[in-house]
């Protein structure tokens, strides 16, 4: 034992005397929190290295000063820091954002927790203030609500489209031009209103305003079709979008509710005469959603990687900080957060890779490909994300292909955790390797209920579904995308036929040698 050290008591943990030192000693070297000591007045006596990071003033520059030359000067006039304190007193603690000042004059959006420090009895004695920088955050927040204002102008200002939102009873809350000028309402004629209002009444004896409502609460959306009554009582043919809202805490908060006049379309459709014109039109229709539906994965992938990296850099700071963490809500939380944030980031790429795929600009590589190896590497990637269940392989020797390392190892982890997804608990999922004379194939063969032959084809689909697979996340873009990129290696991906004893068998097949 060091000379001069507490020992430890007879239960093993360090003295108290040595705990405090550490304590203070960690304190004193954390870099991206200012944490430090005021006393009763609010003059500062400890500083650490996070507050001379943060803040800019040295040790010997700002002990014994009072804290509120932190403040902007019309915090000061207005006597917050004092006010804080008084709070801190009387509550125990006290948090607050907003703007700090630095030594050099600059500002920085900062959170900010006082804690009131009391003796063992009772008397207040200072107070200990932790403060962090969230001015990143605060610039994203910021950026994120002018583009909300900047989209609800847009909203309001389209004529095109009937676009407003409903409380979860069906009342009408906003109006847009574009109601405006399709139902012949003015805003202060119809906000307040239930929506049955633009119904026939055939509609509203039949329920139907009330079915779609609990469709869309149901399913997340509600599409149809159906005559719908202007103010004037004219009726117009229409095209509605009924979507329902959520809170982030999963809270209903009501309706979104869009249409659009398809008078002309039906008067057109019921005069013409033909299959085969009916036809035609319906594929210049698809086509043209196809290419809105790329067009818009596109920007939302986009949109969504800025917003979700922020979201992970801030759960970042809770995660590191997960030993210190005692609070078992608090610690859930963040586990789910962060499950969650996975999972979003894994949809993200998928609508990135979707996208590309689509518009010819996904870029493949052409090299030896060391299969045995990714499969080793994917394997080992899902164990450690759930060591419970079993992945048997069957093939040792080395197996190489020709192709993209990083996009077969992105077909072989899709195969591989579908195959998890899919299989009992209990049951092992096998992972096959053969070597022919010009291919290389791998076969992943899961332990579920199989896929019945009127849906196999479907799974390769983009957004594809099964019934089986409601219940799990992801956007059904996966088999899609490991397809695409097996074709676009020269390669194949197949759902082999039925066993009798149930379960799935996908077999990934890859050139043994390049092109010549």
């Amino acid at each position: 034992m060091a000379h001069g050290s507490t020992p430890p008591d007879s239960g093993g943990r360090m003295g108290d005397a040595e705990e405090d030192r550490l304590l203070a000693s960690l304190v004193r070297s954390v870099a991206d929190y200012a944490i430090f000591v005021l006393d009763v007045d609010g003059c500062i006596q400890t500083w650490n290295a996070g507050a001379e990071r943060l803040k800019g003033y040295r040790r010997e520059d700002i002990v014994g000063q009072h804290f509120s030359v932190f403040y902007p000067k019309e915090d000061v006039e207005a006597g917050k820091p004092d006010w804080e304190l008084a709070v801190a007193a009387a509550d125990g603690a006290f948090e607050v954002e907003g703007w700090r000042i630095r030594n050099d004059g600059t500002r920085f959006w900062a959170d900010v927790v006082i804690t009131a420090i009391r003796s063992v009895d009772g008397d207040l004695i200072g107070f200990g203030k932790v403060t962090r920088d969230l001015t990143d955050r605060k610039r994203g927040d910021d950026a994120l609500r002018e583009s909300e204002e900047r989209f609800a102008l847009l909203v309001s200002s389209v004529a095109d489209y009937a676009i407003f939102l409903l409380r979860p009873d069906g009342t009408v809350t906003t109006w847009n031009l574009g109601a405006e000028q399709l139902k012949g309402y003015r805003p202060d004629e119809i906000i307040g209103r239930h929506f049955s209002t633009f119904y026939t009444d055939e509609d509203r004896r039949d329920g139907v305003p009330d079915a779609g409502l609990a469709t869309a609460l149901d399913t997340g959306r509600w599409r149809n079709e159906g005559w719908r009554v202007r103010k004037d009582g004219t009726r117009f043919w229409a095209e509605v979008v009924i979507t329902s809202l959520h809170g982030p805490d999963g809270t209903h908060r009501g309706f979104a509710k869009v249409t659009r006049d398809l008078t002309d379309r039906k008067r057109a459709e019921s005069a013409l005469r033909g299959v085969l014109d009916r036809e035609r039109e319906a594929a210049n229709r698809l086509r043209e959603l196809d290419r809105l539906k790329t067009d818009f994965i596109a920007v939302v992938a986009h949109d969504l990687r800025g917003p979700v990296g922020v979201a992970q850099s801030l759960l970042q700071i809770g995660v590191e900080d997960w030993d210190a963490m005692t609070d078992p809500e608090l610690r859930d939380l963040v586990e789910r957060a962060r499950h969650r944030l996975e999972t979003l980031g894994s949809f993200v790429d998928d609508l990135f890779d979707a996208a590309r795929l689509e518009t010819g600009d996904l870029q493949i590589s052409t090299e030896v490909v060391d299969v045995r190896a990714l499969v080793d590497q994917v394997v080992a990637d899902a164990s450690v994300t759930d060591p419970a269940r079993r992945i048997d392989v069957d093939g040792t020797e080395e197996i190489t292909a020709f192709g993209d390392p990083q996009r077969t190892w992105q077909i072989l982890s899709n195969l591989v955790s579908n195959a998890l997804k899919f299989s009992p608990p209990d049951a092992a999922v096998q992972v096959r390797l053969r070597k022919g004379d010009e291919t290389v194939a791998v076969d992943v063969v899961d332990g579920g209920p199989g896929v019945p032959d009127e849906q196999r084809e479907l799974l390769f689909g983009r957004f594809a579904r099964l019934p089986t697979s409601a219940t799990t996340p992801g956007a059904g873009l996966g088999l899609f995308i490991a397809r695409s990129l097996a074709e676009a290696q020269g390669g194949r991906l197949e759902l082999a036929d039925p066993s009798p004893g149930g379960g799935a068998t996908f077999t990934l097949t890859l050139p043994a040698t390049g092109p010549a």
